[in-house]
């Protein structure tokens, strides 16, 4: 015997159900369009009808480009979840609307997103590893995998969330150490924050160029957002040069004969101004700290020279070290994945951490054996509190930046 159900012919003869948590606990504190696009998606979803985002931003009045931002705010406060059939495309995915009475009065199973975190497999890991690698700059720290897995499982962090932290802390010349990045998500979980746009929003406001970035895309016609190169330079007018929002405004009007207005084409004419009049910028201080940020930069150019070249003479005259670090960055891998596991994983968990444990024995007692100390392969810094950003963990600024104050300052004395 099979059981059928009439196909849907007209949905206007149906009716959707929202649950009462929804309409108490999330509609009310939601943008307009972000409940609008759940409850027709909701609706097609219950009706087994088919519909895609562009169909449902056409028809709440939404962009296009806006869905995927809409569906991370729900994703994000665990209405709903995003199903990806190809790990390596995160353009490409299905909605899962969640269960709320489910998951709040439901079984003790984990659910929400310690429930999506468990349900990531290799490639989605494997994928989320590389990115950060890339946000950071550098290779993963060993015990770094398990700690992404915690904020993943424990924190209810999602994978854009994480890279939006490591992104934030990389472009504002910080640490990207795994235990300053974590600080700074915790941070932005505290402040209810759960989505990169929601951040995005927190930072413009927390950003004190914001405003004049956004009256100098005005001015040039732009309605985009700003990309972090042209904040950058529109950043190095006010702090570099000592603009003030009128020049500036001089120059945008120079683009009034070019097909395509740009910030680059500002920028030259800036430039040219600051060159040709020789003048300083009019806060000293601000010229003061763009010398001193170059110091750093210098520093860590130079340092992560120096680090390549140990690294490439250790490498050859002990090549085991190389596997070694292979090995464990595997093992930590593997970690991650069974922390995700939750109770079922702590066992196995526990055996790769031995493993992780007895390879940096080794490791150790190769380099010493060679004549090396056992922190050879860890990066150099010039200065080992801040890492040459002049910035420590708690946001103060370490006690090497006045050092490099004083030398500025004597160095223009005695010229």
């Amino acid at each position: 015997m099979e059981y059928n159900r009439q196909n849907v012919s007209n949905y206007y003869l149906y009716d959707t159900q929202v649950e009462n948590l929804f309409l108490a606990e999330y509609m009310a504190s939601a943008p307009g369009e972000y409940v609008k696009a759940y409850l027709l998606a909701s609706m097609y979803a219950q009706l087994n009808m088919p519909a895609d985002d562009r169909m449902i931003a056409r028809a709440v009045g939404m962009a296009p480009e806006n869905m995927p931002e809409c569906w991370s705010y729900w994703e994000g406060r665990g209405v709903v979840r995003r199903i990806y059939a190809d790990p390596e495309d995160r353009d490409s995915y299905s909605v899962e609307f969640v269960n709320l009475k489910e998951e709040v009065f439901g079984s003790r199973e984990p659910s929400g997103k310690k429930a999506a975190a468990a349900r990531m497999d290799d490639k989605e890991l494997a994928r989320l590893y590389r990115d950060v690698e890339a946000a950071a700059g550098r290779m993963l720290e060993a015990t770094e995998p398990e700690e992404i897995a915690s904020w993943l499982s424990e924190y209810a962090m999602t994978p854009e969330f994480i890279l939006c932290g490591y992104r934030f802390c990389a472009a504002r010349r910080r640490s990207t150490r795994c235990r300053y990045v974590g600080t700074v998500l915790k941070d932005w979980k505290s402040k209810g924050l759960s989505n990169p746009a929601q951040v995005e929003e927190y930072l413009q406001g927390m950003d004190r160029h914001y405003d004049l970035q956004r009256r100098i895309f005005k001015e040039l016609g732009f309605t985009r957002s700003a990309t972090e190169e042209e904040k950058r330079i529109m950043n190095k007018w006010f702090d570099e040069y000592g603009f003030d929002l009128d020049k500036i405004r001089e120059a945008c009007g120079k683009t009034a004969g070019i097909a395509n207005p740009n910030i680059n084409y500002v920028d030259a004419v800036l430039t040219a101004w600051f060159k040709e009049s020789g003048r300083a910028p009019e806060d000293d201080a601000q010229l003061l700290t763009a010398k001193i940020e170059k110091l750093y930069e210098q520093d860590r150019l130079r340092n992560a020279e120096k680090t390549k070249q140990i690294r490439s003479e250790i490498f050859t005259k002990l090549p085991r070290i190389r596997s070694i670090l292979e090995e464990i960055r595997t093992c930590s891998f593997d970690a991650s994945k069974y922390l995700l596991m939750g109770e079922s994983g702590k066992a196995p968990a526990a055996r790769e951490r031995a493993k992780i444990e007895a390879l940096r024995k080794e490791r150790d007692d190769l380099l010493a054996r060679a004549g090396y100390p056992v922190n050879a392969l860890e990066t150099i810094y010039t200065c080992s509190k801040c890492r040459d950003t002049g910035q420590l963990e708690d946001g103060s600024r370490c006690s090497c930046y006045r050092d490099k104050m004083r030398l500025l300052t004597n160095r223009e004395g005695r010229e």
